[in-house]
Parts: C-alpha cells; structure tokens; sequence
C-alpha cells in the first residue's frame, strides 16, 4: 500500500511515522529544506523536497503509482490544488486534504477531494482510519487497544480459493466471526471454504496480525 503524504509538518510527520508502524510505503513532499532533512534523518520514508502543488514534484514521485495522496500542509488552498492534481492529472484512487478552516470543508468537498478532514485535534487518528485502503482493515479496538475487530477482504485471484477453514492454521486468539458473500452473511465453520472476493469480520488480538496475514496470504 503506497501513501504520498504532502506537507511534512507535525501533522505529515507523525502521520507518515503512523503508516509506516502499519506496513504502508510511504513519501512525504515537504518543500521547506531543513524540515525535508529532518523527516530524511528520522523516518524511514522516501523523501522529496519540493512544492507538493506541482505536477512536477508528484510526477518525481511517480504519484500516478500511489494508492492515496494526503495533502496536510498549512494552507487550505494549496491542499486542494495538491488533491486536484493527484487526482485528475494521475489518476489517484483517493485524495485526503486537511482543511485548517472548517468553513472550507465543503468547498473542497465540491471542487473534488474525496475525504476532508478538519478535526485537527485527532487528525492523525482520522487520517489513518481514512486512508486505510488495504485488504486488512481495523474497524474497532477492543479490550485496552490489545484486541481489534478486523475486516478482511479477500482479492480477486485468491491463492487459497476453495480451501476450507479446516486446513488452515488459524492463529488460536483469532476468530473468523462471519462471512459476507455475495449479499450473503456466512458463520463459518471447519468446511467453510474461501473464496475471491470474501470479506471476513475477524476478532483477534493485535499481536496475531502479522500470523494471520502469513496464514490468509494477505499482502498490505
């Protein structure tokens, strides 16, 4: 899952730290020098210094490749030009602007960014539940943030389709909840198979992530 994180302030800092902790590839476009430094010097991110509201500057950063661009920098009007670009110029399946002034928040909306976020006080929060664009998806943390309620979908061309439940070793402090299916709601059970397309609500422990992703041959 690759993020392009526009502005590389507080905000894009701790936001790229948060992705990165989470599997995601990540580069921040930050155009002040001594701040670009810094996110070079402590993330292990791609960096580029340069005006995020540039064809040029997203083109350097092959933005046409990227899953989602973020645009978190300090004025309202440069994070819509940054989106708009991604968007109509590269194709980008999903553009997220922060918007400093609530009252701009629906204008961006209308003139074509996909998710406006104006909390600024959880931002990072927001941001990350936003952008989750992955085959794994925590949808709620449980029990002190040590456990999670999980969707899993499963992609086209699945590598265990129709294998049954039974033969997987499934993680013991996980459990598949139900299945959704074409419009249909499965509780699974040891014949259950998995098929292209399935998407999985699944109550784990977050210590069992990375197992069950080797198990399910889930890629991020």
């Amino acid at each position: 899952m690759r993020a392009i994180i526009v502005g590389g302030g507080k905000v894009g800092f701790y936001l790229a730290k948060t992705l990165l902790e989470h599997g995601y590839s990540v580069t921040v476009i930050e155009r002040d020098k001594e701040q670009s430094h810094y996110c070079a010097n402590n993330l292990d991110a791609e960096i580029s210094c340069g005006n995020g509201t540039t064809v040029e500057a997203l083109e350097a950063c092959d933005a046409d490749k990227a899953d989602c661009v973020i645009a978190v920098m300090g004025q309202d009007e440069s994070n819509l030009v940054c989106c708009q670009i991604a968007k109509n110029k590269f194709g980008v399946k999903k553009t997220i602007a922060k918007v400093n002034n609530p009252k701009n928040a629906e204008a961006l909306k209308k003139l074509g960014v996909d998710i406006v976020i104006s909390a600024t006080d959880n931002i990072i929060q927001l941001l990350e539940h936003e952008v989750d664009l992955s085959a794994m998806k925590r949808l709620l943390q449980l029990d002190g943030e040590e456990a999670s309620l999980m969707e899993i979908t499963l992609p086209k061309n699945y590598p265990l389709e129709g294998k049954p439940l039974s033969q997987l070793s499934i993680p013991n402090n996980c459990n598949i909840a139900c299945i959704s299916r074409g419009g249909r709601t499965i509780i699974p059970r040891g014949n259950t198979v998995l098929l292209s397309g399935d998407t999985l609500l699944t109550v784990m422990m977050n210590s069992a992530e990375k197992e069950l992703r080797k198990t399910l041959k889930i890629k991020d």
